[in-house]
């Protein structure tokens, strides 16, 4: 993976969390808060998140394919530091109780993680189809 296709990939991780955190926080904000109303200041939260988020997601950068082991050890460091980023930027709401609620964030952050990384997965397997396409398209005019 080249460093332009590496920042390429964040950016859109980085935009996918977006949409999935400020999804989560209606959601969350539903359940536990909803007589709370929302300012505009507000909305920058999930940009913010989503940016502290993305920088852990830097130490699977890797020049070469990793093996199968490697790979797998490098996603669960990468979650192990987004839970423990976004725990520590997240402090529980006045009235709730704070090892539920730290559980469920976990929970979500964990949901959204996984949502990202099967949305990431689906597009490179478009990508890959589409470039198999192309590349048989190519075969074919080579050989005519």
């Amino acid at each position: 993976m080249t460093i332009k296709e590496f920042i390429i990939s964040r950016v859109q991780i980085f935009f996918t969390l977006v949409t999935l955190i400020l999804t989560a926080t209606v959601i969350l904000g539903a359940i536990y808060q909803p007589d709370k109303e929302l300012r505009y200041y507000h909305l920058l939260s999930p940009v913010i998140l989503a940016a502290c988020c993305v920088l852990p997601t830097c130490v699977t950068y890797f020049k070469k394919e990793p093996t199968a082991g490697q790979y797998i050890i490098r996603q669960i460091i990468e979650l192990a530091l987004i839970e423990s980023v976004v725990m520590f930027l997240i402090s529980a709401p006045e009235g709730i109780a704070k090892p539920m609620f730290y559980l469920v964030l976990g929970a979500v952050i964990a949901v959204i993680y996984v949502l990202t990384m099967v949305m990431m997965w689906l597009q490179k397997v478009q990508q890959s189809k589409k470039l198999t396409e192309q590349l048989k398209n190519f075969q074919n005019n080579m050989v005519k």
